[in-house]
């Protein structure tokens, strides 16, 4: 895994040290971080996770916005705004705005109820057109051929420890499963053990797969406090009445 696929939500669940420093026969077997191994079995754990919390929590991501309100996009934009919404949700930190050829002070802005950027000074005046083609910084953001309006905002919420200790737990299963010759560890479906004779009872694996559960203790006390209907997506809204956010966002 060279990177973590789009497919995905914005990043792993868990850092892959976090993984190998609960996971003691990852490190008998000489498992390093960047492991291939490793890192996909967190992609595999995270995967899972985040279906089984019904796609939830996405952890927390920068997203790179080209506002353009509300007159649509053909080679320049020009618009007035007293806020601008985003287009997404929940913003929590304002990383970058970009305009006039250089980078803007954060403290001039503030994000309100999590989608909207609004100026510090409402006297302020906003940017009245975009250059959307060229590149923030480059030899077109100028004056001549159009300013590049660019924002960069970190959107998403963190990560309730309970899943990332859920994350850490079943990549290090995974890994262990697949990846290591480990004959010491029982299967997490064992009921009961006699230990002389070695005899086993294992529950069967479609009866936790079916409850949307993993016969992981931590990886289903997670999903079970953080989805307990057992959602397969979070809920949400929809009318023709709602506006239409013409905002570009970029290298998405």
């Amino acid at each position: 895994m060279a990177s973590f696929v789009d497919h995905l939500p914005c990043g792993p669940y868990v850092p892959a040290q976090t993984v190998l420093d609960c996971c003691p026969a990852a490190t008998a077997s000489g498992i390093l971080p960047n492991d291939p191994r490793l890192l996909d079995a967190i992609e595999d754990a995270t995967l899972i996770l985040y279906y089984l919390t019904g796609r939830q929590f996405e952890g927390t991501c920068l997203e790179t916005i080209r506002p353009c309100i509300p007159c649509g996009c053909q080679g320049g934009c020009c618009c007035e705004a007293n806020t601008i919404d985003l287009g997404l949700w929940p913003i929590t930190s304002i990383v970058r705005v970009h305009y006039e050829g250089i980078d803007q002070p954060l403290t001039d802005f503030h994000i309100d109820e999590y989608h909207y950027l609004s100026r510090s000074n409402d006297q302020d005046a906003w940017p009245t057109c975009s250059n959307m083609w060229a590149a923030a910084g480059g030899p077109h953001d100028n004056l001549t051929e159009g300013f590049v309006w660019e924002i960069d905002v970190l959107r998403g919420m963190t990560l309730p420890t309970l899943l990332v200790r859920a994350a850490r737990d079943l990549a290090c299963r995974l890994l262990t499963l697949s990846c290591i010759d480990d004959t010491c560890i029982l299967p997490e479906r064992v009921t009961s053990l006699s230990r002389r004779g070695l005899t086993m009872d294992i529950g069967d694996a479609m009866d936790y797969l079916d409850k949307g559960m993993t016969g992981i203790y931590t990886v289903d006390l997670a999903i079970k406090v953080l989805n307990p209907s057992r959602l397969q997506s979070p809920s949400f809204v929809w009318t023709p009445d709602l506006r239409r956010n013409f905002n570009h966002r970029i290298g998405t």
